[in-house]
């Protein structure tokens, strides 16, 4: 269940875990108006931009200024930062490296990274190993007014980079390398004398059915009921409906049909509330839903179908009836359990149990207690053992970095052949997935631009574009490490939102077309394939129960459209690996039209999206002259090469030699 915060950089990829740098850090910030004694902290991507890192502080000589020092150990990487005391914010006063997006300027840190004017390390997200294929995609940014190119020279040549994207202070580039069989020694111009060693890719550990995985995320309590019983009312907020894996087994025919591949299954464990995120005993299948028989008979059936399961498993927080909680509920600090929660440290007063977001009922664990980690870890094994093939580990960027890594391992080691998702809203999620914590990370970044683009249509393409392309470089990842979707269980549904802003002819199907066609791996919230939606959302996240509702058993003749739609577009992408596991390169992006390229293993894909008036669209190109109009949504006709689209409107177009 995601926090919102920023954004970009550290290491090198999954399976090494690379050797950490002692860097001694001397800052000095400004606090006017912050209370004397309030910790200094630094956020940042040393973390994850929420959770501070302390610092060792005293103050400086002019007023409302503090130093502070703190000793860290960190991969090779370039970092944004900031200082905070209380709720003050500043810069590194003692540090002249910055970098800005949308005018916020955060202080950087480099760990053997290059001097001015160049923002470069020798590790994620620079340095990145391409998706099926031996070769390296380096990005680097050089400082605004340093020149408009960038060069880059190895021993096998020397080639200009490619200007891919920009932010406040400094454009980047992007070029391809090949992979080295020994360590590689790079140099840029404009850039320092010295050379850079890149290390040969270590071989990827992902499993092959993830990269052509196709997510559908069920929350387990809204989706279908035990074969036989009621359905279809919703009972309203944090209110059971009764949903069961029998009804998630009877439906996966459906869902074979549509060209899923793996369910994601909201927590089935033992927990209090409906949607199962504040844990009561996370070893147990709760008898709500099934219980342990109707697991087996889902993973089973499931398995026949050529559909994989992933589990949710939530640890950052119990609720009522977890036997810790209420033992420390009756007994407070002197229960043994309470060190197994945190709690606030007031300045008067005794101290109380910290909660959740607003609740009250919601304690948050002590991740790093053994006891607790000790749970956490026989939870995640036991899930493996019952034959999940993936895990989600919520609130990921919360939960530590040494705790992540003995998720993994200990989920990877019951199933080798598994992957490990985390909920993670920070963008810079090279940092868990290149240092063993992760083997893939959500991109609500992409959510947020499609959602403003399509949805709201808040943005002109050209930002969108702009948005996506830096997003891109701050994951530092190939597109399997990235899951990507339009629709949440913890927000309001893309079609509710495209209704809210444009009116009942609006639907959610474009943002499907783009998330279909977009690298990385697919998820859809169920119901989309009905094209489902609220007709009153809530813009609140996590609080979004109106767009929670019951799946309908059948769906209404507008339902079966959209069903036969995304069917199509599923099987397009099953079809063909450019749609999968291809490149991408954006062609055009002004206003309101948007037009991006696939490419892999000789195939080639143009897709076009059309927002406004209708268009003409010149599909010109002297290397792929011929075209194919593959699938449209909304009015589309093709004529040589020249691509008419209607308003709301995409395409897909097939090109070749």
């Amino acid at each position: 269940m995601p926090r919102q915060d920023p954004t970009t950089p550290p290491p090198l990829d999954p399976a090494s875990r690379p050797d950490l740098r002692s860097v001694h850090l001397r800052a000095r910030g400004a606090f006017p108006g912050a209370k004397p004694g309030a910790t200094v902290e630094m956020l940042g991507e040393v973390c994850d931009w929420q959770t501070g890192i302390p610092l060792d502080a005293a103050p400086a000589k002019t007023p409302g200024e503090r130093i502070a020092e703190a000793t860290l150990d960190l991969p090779v990487g370039m970092y944004s930062y900031k200082l905070r005391a209380g709720d003050r914010w500043s810069l590194d006063l003692d540090n002249p490296r910055t970098r800005s997006r949308d005018h916020i300027r955060n202080s950087v840190l480099s760990v053997g990274g290059a001097p001015e004017p160049l923002l470069f390390a020798p590790a994620p997200p620079f340095v990145v190993r391409a998706p099926e294929a031996d070769h390296f995609i380096l990005s680097a940014g050089l400082r605004r007014g340093h020149g408009e190119h960038l060069r880059i020279s190895w021993e096998g040549g020397d080639i200009e980079m490619t200007r891919v994207a920009e932010e406040d202070e400094h454009v980047f580039f992007r070029a391809e390398l090949p992979g080295p069989t020994r360590p590689l020694r790079i140099r840029f111009d404009p850039g320092p004398t010295e050379a850079f060693s890149i290390a040969p890719a270590p071989a990827d550990d992902l499993p092959a059915w993830w990269k052509d995985a196709v997510l559908y995320t069920i929350f387990v309590d809204r989706f279908a009921p035990r074969p036989g019983a009621s359905w279809g009312h919703d009972p309203g907020r944090d209110r059971p409906a009764g949903g069961h894996l029998d009804g998630i087994r009877v439906v996966l025919p459906r869902l074979a049909d549509l060209g899923v591949t793996v369910l994601y299954l909201t927590p089935t464990i033992v927990a209090t509330s409906c949607h199962r995120y504040d844990l009561v005993d996370p070893l147990r299948i709760d008898p709500a839903v099934g219980g342990e028989p109707a697991f087996e008979r889902l993973v089973a059936e499931a398995r026949a179908r050529g559909i994989r399961i992933l589990v949710d498993l939530a640890f950052s927080h119990a609720g009522r009836g977890f036997p810790p909680y209420e033992d420390v509920r009756a007994r407070g600090l002197d229960s043994p359990f309470a060190a197994w929660f945190h709690w606030t440290t007031p300045s008067r007063g005794a101290p109380k149990l910290r909660h959740y977001g607003r609740r009250k009922d919601a304690p948050l664990l002590d991740l790093d207690h053994p006891e607790v980690r000790a749970l956490v870890l026989a939870a995640t094994s036991r899930w493996a053992k019952r034959g999940a093939s993936g895990l989600r580990l919520d609130m990921a960027a919360e939960v530590p970095h040494d705790l992540a890594v003995a998720i993994r391992d200990t989920f990877r080691r019951e199933n080798p052949d598994s992957v490990v998702l985390g909920e993670l809203v920070p963008a810079h999620a090279h940092r868990w997935t290149s240092r063993g914590a992760l083997d893939c990370a959500t991109d609500f970044g992409f959510h947020d631009v499609l959602v403003d683009f399509l949805a709201k249509r808040a943005v002109p393409a050209e930002l969108a574009a702009q948005r996506l392309a830096l997003l891109d470089l701050d994951r530092g990842a190939p597109g399997a490490r990235s899951l990507r979707f339009v629709s949440t269980h913890d927000h309001p549904r893309f079609a509710s939102i495209a209704r809210k802003h444009g009116g009942p002819s609006r639907h959610g199907l474009l943002g499907l077309f783009v998330l279909l066609a977009w690298p990385g791996v697919p998820s859809l919230l169920y119901g989309e394939e009905y094209d489902l939606f609220a007709e009153t959302p809530v813009a609140e996240p996590e609080d979004v129960w109106p767009d929670r509702m019951p799946l309908p058993l059948r769906p209404d003749p507008a339902g079966e459209r959209a069903f036969s739609i995304v069917r199509s577009l599923l099987a397009l992408r099953a079809a063909h690996p450019a749609l999968r596991r291809g490149g991408l390169e954006i062609l055009f992006a002004e206003g309101s039209l948007f037009i991006f390229r696939r490419t892999h293993g000789g195939e080639v894909f143009d897709v076009a999206v059309n927002l406004g008036a209708p268009v003409d669209v010149d599909l010109e190109d002297d290397e792929f002259p011929a075209a194919s109009l593959l699938f449209s949504l909304g009015e589309a006709r093709l004529s040589r090469q020249t691509l008419t689209l209607a308003a709301d409107a995409a395409a897909l177009v097939l090109r070749a030699r």
